[in-house]
This record gives structure tokens, C-alpha cells and sequence, in this order.
């Protein structure tokens, strides 16, 4: 025997020696046994390792496990390393799962207490053992296991844990070991809900469901996804009103019996071999979600969560209903929702929902609302009728804010009353879960405040700011395979204003759609600045979006020492928020003098060079012929103005909107009203330091507005903006004018600015450079036509202007500013400056 032996490693070094001779013979032996001891560790180590249960969301572990075999809620994804470790045979895919379901998470002392029982011991301590199935996947981390996020909720349920992470060995399944069969028989509870289900659809649902054979486990809380792709087309389509809201079925298996009469914890059931018996409906609440769809992302947008805390924590007063002293002192569990349309609110209601496992059953005040009030009353009883059927339960009243309003637009007093005794109803009845109400509405302020007063808390969704829709931009990022990085998104919501999650949302579609046409390799930041430029400029008519205008500082000639006293006023602000005090800010720089001489201009210049948001308001096209009306245009304004904060809010021709008060001559005193709203929206604005708004206003007859306006504190600043009257403003100004001109070589601007001998104003100077490029064209047509070169085409370039067409220019032109009406603005000028 010790022959052989010695043979044997003799036979070895020789060959050693002779594929590898630059080495000594005993180098391979030795390798090939380190080799050994290395996998050895690796496998002792995968044996030893604990796993941690990762959740990820229902619907994403749906489409992983569509190619198994047998689909299991009981299914662990783990890493290609870990399922080559454990899996002999890719056929045979079953595992045993060991969970640590300690209880209690106190520090174990080392000496024994003798108060505590063995059976306590037993039960906190003990171990729990899963049969599984098991499959690869390469994103999966070496010691974590992907589950459904409904077997960690029913682990949760079963064991008491919330909040604690589990964690896990995984064992081969051992000789002798059964491996799950077809049961005979399966008991279930269908979950009740609040939307109406025939026995036929249910039937058809189930039937849909167990077509694939399913691993269930007793006691266990199983959801049936109901998308078009799993129901099919036509049954989809079919009852397409009740499938619209109703997004899962949710059963529990009660019994399992397998085909000798066994008593069965786990099995396979399948439609055409097991008898589906359901025994009742079931009233409890369903298994929480935590994530948005497929997608590795929580429910709740990231810039509304204090929406969700809000909300979440009010409706955790009511989770007992039975003896609740709430209720019993008519303190009802009714909550309104109110902000714009797409600002998020049916997300923080959904995400609070299925945190808390209470289903939503939707019914639109639009379709509740009739002309006849007694149809009113009975559609809006049938909605709350929903809690006799299923609890707990959320009612949710979309587009609330149309519910109780008449033709007129006045609050309903049958409706308002009625609505008020459906409420006492409601929560007249005894519930063993809770039964919630919330009104989801579109305005910003109720008008109908009887209504309101009916609910317990309103919570008010603002705009988001810029640290909100970053963190929106982020979330959505999650949802999406290709994202930008943290600091370019920064960028987009600077300059995304008045955005809500809906626009933030479809900004992110348009930037992608952007970024595929361009066959680019990397989604860039400036897909999305294009598409967010061109959304600004689709929404700035329609909806009043406020955008950044682009002029710049070069493009305004002359008026060096009024561009200084704007910067130091607005730009001082911006550039060092912490040096200023939180009451000490300018509110409205106004800004008068002759007509043309720039003061819309240089509010724009104002809105680009601070990267603000520029909102221009004509004065005129604020006043309405309805009584009212008028303010509210007014506070409508300075609420989009708040919206896009830092904002420029710039009121041209403000003397017609705001006239001295008690001589307008109206009858009804219209404008009176419409100077008192806009005086109270300014001191609004100068109370709230969070919002940066600067508010600038145009006229050419400062005499006129009301002296209420031009107080420190409102317009505390009057800055005259007049004509160029020295030839180096001029100069200037022509420089400005003629940027996008081709002078000829010969031709100064100096020379022109100095034959202008009176005061201009820059609209008199656009007028004289525009008159200079038409005889330009003029001259330059006559010459391609007098060469016969018109045929070739002429550009804007070939049209060179020169000192004999401004010559023509200025012979034609006629001063918009006569001399009475300039010594009438240099009165003023007197008068109203410091």
C-alpha cells in the first residue's frame, strides 16, 4: 500500500515536472491543494453565512418568477453564488428557510431568570423553518434574499414584528424530506370590498389566478393583481368602471387537505386538480405595501412626506373604532385634502392607505352632484353605504370642490345640511374598523364655508419649493432606469417654478423622449433644460406659468446708474440671504417716466441676470365687468407669484389698475375695492420673509396712482426712468440697437449719437436703426436687381448698413416725446423724486 503511494506522488511530481518546468515539481501539488482549502472556506462560509430578507415590491416579484414552474409568494431570490452553493439539480429548486422570529430585541443577560417560563423561552427564542423555492439573480447582493414584500408582511402579522429586519440560514433539503403536493381541497376568505363584485367575476378571477399552480401556506394573505395583462383584454375592458379603482383581490387560505384527507400547513393548488371551496367574505386589514408599483421606490413622493406624516398621524387616532372617545363626542374622522390639480394629493392619500392596509373606494363629487338635489342626496347616501359592506375603509370624494355649490356658484343648503346628516349617520353605526372620510379638492380656498366647517382637519397642499421638487425629481429618478446625477437635477428645479409632482413628472417623460430622438449615449442635463423650456412656453399662455425671460444687461443701452440702484436692491438680497433681517425687506420698486424709454425691459433684464421667475401683468386685464371678480384676478396673481417664488411680479400700467380711491367716478366702486386688495396682498408679502417675491411696477403718470401705494413698505422706491440726453448714452443705446446689424467699416456709431441733438428716448433710437435696415435692404435689393444676381438669393448678411441710410432715418423721424410733454415728466421727475 505504501508503494502505491509513493508511486502515485513520484507519477505526480513527474508530470508536474514536466508541464510546468520552470518551477520545482512540488509547486502544482501544493497549488491544487490551497485551491482546495480555498473553495472549502468559500462553501463553509456560505454555509455559516445569515441571510437578510430583502423586500421588494409585489409587482416586480410577479415578473421575476414568471418563468417558474409553480409561482409561490414563498420564492428567495438570491445571488448566482449562493444558488449554485445550495441547488444540486436546477430542477429541484426547493430550500428550507430558517428564520430567527425572536420577539423580543432586549440584550440577553448571561445568568438565568428564574421568573421566566420554559414555554415563553420556547416561543421567543425558537426558530422557524420555511420550505421555499429558490432562484437566481444577479442583482442580488451575496447575503441578502429578495422576497415579496407580502410574505415579510405576513411574517410580520403572524410573529408580531414591525419594523425589525429578519434574518436567516438557508439548508438543503434533506433525505426523506416532502416536498409539496397538490392538495385535494383549499379553504379561503375572499377580503370584502367596497366595489361591487358578481360571484361570476369572482369566480372568473380565481379561476384566472389558479391556472398556474400556486404554493399556498394556512393562514397566509394572498393578493390577486387585477392589470389587463393577467385578466385579459376583453374581461378588462368589460367591467373596465369597477377595474379602474380596484387594483388588487386579496384572499386568505384558511384550510389545506390533501388527497388522503391529511392535514396539510402548505401545498400546491391548481385549478383543474383542487376543489376551491370559499367559505365567507372577511373583514380585516389588508397586508401593508411600502413601494410605488415595480418600482424600488417608497409609495410617498419624497417632497410630500410631510403631507403623509400629517395625515398618516391624524387617521391614527381612529386605527380602534371601537370605543373610540373621539366618536362618541361627534368628533368625526372626515379630513380634506386641498391644492392645484397634479400637486400629489391622491398620492399621499394612497401611500397613507396602503401603509395602513385600508382599501379606497373612489366616488367623484362630479357624477354625485345633479340638478336635482333629492338624486344628490341618494348618490352621495349610496357612497357611504360602502361601510356597511366593507370596513375598514377610506371614502375618498374626489373634485370635492364641486360638491354643494348651485348654478350660481353659491353654497347649497339642502346639500350642505344633507351631507351633514349622511356624516352623523355614518358614524352612528358600530364599526370594529376604522371607517375614514376624505374630500380631495382642486382650489386653493373654499367657497362654501359651512362645508368646510364640517371637516376635522384641512390639510393645505402648497406649491413645492426648490428643496421639495428636487426631492420630487429624485424620487421620480427612482422609477426610472436612467437618471441624472444629485447636482444636475439641482439645476432643473431652480428653474422649474410653480412645477407639481404631475408636470415634474411629465417633464421627466419629455426629457427621456428627448434624450432617445437624439440617439445620444447618456442622458444629459440639457434634455432637460430643452424640454423645460418648451413646457414653460406651453404653459405660459394657458395656465400662467411664470417663466425666465432671456434679456440681458448688454442688450439695455445706457441707464448705468438705474441698472446699479436695481442690483443693489434685488441682487443684494438674493446673494446674501443670512445678512438680512427677516423684516427688513424692500417690497416694490416702481418704476415711471416717459412712454418707450425701457421700464419693461429692464424688469426682464432684472428677472434673467438674477435667474428668477418673471411674471408681467397688465393692469387692465385684471378688471372684470363681474362684481368681485376683479380682486380675485388680483389674488390670483400674487398666489402664482408666491407659487414661484423668488419671483418678479411686474405690474405694467399700474395707474389703471390702482387710481387714487374716491375719484374713479364708478358707481360701484370697483376700483376702490381693487387698490384695497392689492394694498392688503403687499403687506401680505412683506409679512411672509420665506417667500422672495420683488414686486416692480411700470406707469408713465405716477400723479394718478393712490398715495397708499408709494408708502414705505409697498412701492418704496420711485426710480424716474427718462430719455438719453448725453451723446455717450445715445452711443449706447445705438449699440444696443444695432447689435445684429452689419455696419460698413467707415460707419461710428459715435458720429450718429452726435448728430441726434435732442433727448431720446430708446424706442425713438430702435425706430431710427429699424428705418436705417429697411433703406439698407431697399438699396441692396435695387443693386442684386440692377446686376442680375437677384435670381441667386440674398441673405440678411449681404445687408450691410451705412452712415447715408441712418442719414435717411433720421430725416424721417418724428419725436414721440414732444417738448410740453417732456417738461411735464421733468415735473414730475421733480416732484416724486428723492
Amino acid at each position: 500500500m505504501a508503494d502505491n503511494q509513493i508511486k502515485r506522488w513520484r507519477l505526480l511530481l513527474y508530470i508536474s515536472r514536466i508541464r510546468f518546468p520552470r518551477y520545482p515539481a512540488y509547486y502544482f501539488p501544493v497549488f491544487v491543494l490551497l485551491q482546495g482549502f480555498k473553495k472549502l472556506r468559500s462553501e463553509l462560509k456560505l454555509r455559516c453565512l445569515d441571510f437578510y430578507l430583502q423586500p421588494i415590491p409585489n409587482v416586480l416579484f410577479e415578473r421575476l418568477q414568471s418563468d417558474q414552474l409553480v409561482n409561490s409568494e414563498h420564492t428567495l431570490f438570491v445571488s448566482p453564488t449562493v444558488f449554485r452553493e445550495y441547488v444540486v439539480e436546477r430542477e429541484i429548486n426547493w430550500i428550507n428557510l430558517v428564520l430567527k422570529v425572536a420577539k423580543s430585541t432586549e440584550p440577553t443577560e448571561t445568568f438565568a431568570q428564574p421568573d421566566k417560563s420554559l414555554v415563553s423561552i420556547i416561543l421567543n427564542k425558537q426558530d422557524v423553518s420555511l420550505l421555499c423555492q429558490i432562484a437566481p439573480h444577479p442583482a442580488v447582493p451575496l447575503n441578502a434574499l429578495w422576497v415579496k414584500e407580502n410574505l415579510v408582511e405576513n411574517l410580520n402579522e403572524r410573529y408580531t414584528r414591525h419594523g425589525e429586519r429578519y434574518w436567516g440560514r438557508l439548508q438543503r433539503i434533506t433525505e426523506g424530506q416532502h416536498l409539496p403536493a397538490i392538495v385535494a381541497k383549499a379553504n379561503i376568505f375572499i377580503y370584502q370590498t367596497p366595489y361591487d363584485l358578481s360571484s361570476d367575476m369572482v369566480d372568473f378571477i380565481l379561476g384566472r389566478y389558479f391556472e398556474t399552480p400556486r404554493l399556498l401556506y394556512r393562514n397566509h394573505t394572498y393578493q390577486i393583481p387585477l392589470t389587463e395583462r393577467f385578466l385579459g383584454n376583453t374581461f378588462y375592458t368589460k367591467n373596465f368602471a369597477t377595474l379602474a379603482h380596484m387594483k388588487a383581490l386579496w384572499f386568505k387560505c384558511l384550510n389545506l387537505d390533501s388527497t388522503a384527507g391529511g392535514f396539510e400547513m402548505s401545498g400546491i393548488v391548481q385549478k383543474s386538480l383542487t376543489t376551491l371551496q370559499q367559505t365567507t367574505t372577511y373583514n380585516n386589514f389588508l397586508l401593508p405595501e411600502r413601494f410605488d408599483g415595480s418600482n424600488m421606490r417608497p409609495s410617498c413622493p419624497f417632497g410630500l412626506r410631510k403631507y403623509y406624516d400629517s395625515l398618516r398621524s391624524s387617521l391614527q387616532a381612529y386605527m380602534r373604532m371601537e370605543n373610540n372617545g373621539l366618536v362618541q363626542n361627534s368628533i368625526y374622522p372626515v379630513f380634506m385634502l386641498r391644492g392645484e390639480r397634479g400637486i400629489g394629493k391622491q398620492a399621499v392619500l394612497r401611500s397613507v392607505a396602503s401603509a395602513l392596509g385600508i382599501p379606497i373606494y373612489y366616488a367623484d363629487c362630479s357624477e354625485i352632484m345633479t340638478s336635482i338635489s333629492s338624486q344628490t342626496e341618494t348618490k352621495l347616501s349610496t357612497a357611504f353605504n360602502k361601510a356597511k359592506v366593507c370596513e375598514p375603509l377610506i371614502i375618498c370624494l374626489e373634485n370635492f370642490e364641486v360638491f354643494g355649490v348651485d348654478n350660481e356658484g353659491h353654497e347649497d343648503q339642502r346639500i350642505t345640511g344633507s351631507f351633514q346628516a349622511e356624516l352623523s349617520t355614518l358614524f352612528g353605526r358600530n364599526y370594529s374598523h376604522p371607517v375614514v372620510v376624505v374630500a380631495l379638492a382642486n382650489v386653493k380656498e373654499s367657497n362654501t364655508p359651512k362645508l368646510t366647517s364640517l371637516f376635522l382637519e384641512v390639510i393645505q397642499l402648497q406649491p413645492p419649493t426648490t428643496p421639495e421638487r428636487l426631492e420630487l425629481l429624485r424620487w421620480i429618478g427612482l422609477g426610472h432606469r436612467y437618471r441624472l446625477p444629485c447636482r444636475q437635477l439641482q439645476k432643473i428645479a431652480d428653474q422649474s417654478q410653480g412645477f407639481t409632482l404631475s408636470d415634474l413628472e411629465l417633464l421627466y417623460g419629455n426629457a427621456l423622449e428627448t434624450w432617445r430622438r437624439s440617439k445620444e449615449t447618456r442622458l444629459q442635463a440639457k434634455h432637460f433644460l430643452h424640454s423645460l423650456e418648451s413646457m414653460q412656453a406651453t404653459f405660459s399662455d394657458s395656465l400662467g406659468a411664470p417663466k425666465v425671460p432671456k434679456v440681458l444687461w448688454s442688450e439695455i443701452g445706457g441707464l448705468a446708474k438705474l441698472k446699479s440702484e436695481i442690483q443693489n436692491s434685488i441682487g443684494l438680497p438674493l446673494r446674501h440671504k443670512h445678512l438680512m433681517g427677516k423684516n427688513m425687506r424692500r417690497s416694490g420698486i416702481l418704476l415711471y417716466g416717459p412712454p418707450g424709454t425701457g421700464k419693461t425691459l429692464i424688469a426682464k433684464a432684472v428677472a434673467t441676470e438674477c435667474n428668477l421667475s418673471f411674471l408681467s401683468v397688465q393692469g387692465p386685464e385684471l378688471l372684470n365687468m363681474y362684481v368681485g371678480q376683479s380682486e380675485q384676478n388680483v389674488r390670483e396673481v400674487f398666489a402664482r407669484a408666491r407659487t414661484a417664488s423668488p419671483c418678479v411680479l411686474f405690474l405694467d400700467e399700474l395707474d389703471s389698475l390702482a387710481p387714487n380711491r374716491g375719484v374713479s367716478g364708478d358707481s360701484g366702486g370697483v376700483m376702490d375695492r381693487v387698490v384695497s386688495q392689492m394694498l392688503s396682498e403687499m403687506d401680505g408679502i412683506s409679512k411672509d420673509p420665506g417667500r422672495q417675491i420683488f414686486i416692480l411696477a411700470a406707469t408713465n403718470r405716477p400723479d394718478l396712482i393712490d398715495p397708499a401705494l408709494l408708502r414705505p413698505g409697498r412701492f418704496d422706491k420711485l426710480l424716474y426712468v427718462g430719455p438719453s440726453c448725453t451723446v455717450e448714452d445715445k452711443e449706447s443705446v445705438l449699440r444696443a440697437v444695432t447689435g445684429r446689424f452689419q455696419l460698413a467699416a467707415n460707419l461710428t456709431l459715435r458720429k450718429i449719437a452726435e448728430r441726434l441733438q435732442q433727448d431720446m428716448t430708446g424706442a425713438d433710437m430702435y425706430s431710427i436703426g429699424s428705418n436705417a435696415w429697411l433703406s439698407a435692404v431697399r438699396r441692396t435689393v435695387k443693386e442684386a436687381i440692377a446686376g442680375d444676381s437677384i435670381n441667386e438669393g440674398l441673405s440678411a448678411e449681404q445687408v450691410i448698413v451705412t452712415e447715408d441710410d441712418f442719414k435717411q432715418a433720421i430725416k424721417k423721424f418724428i419725436p414721440s416725446i414732444s417738448p410740453a410733454d417732456m417738461a411735464y415728466f421733468n415735473q414730475l421727475k421733480g416732484n416724486f423724486s428723492v
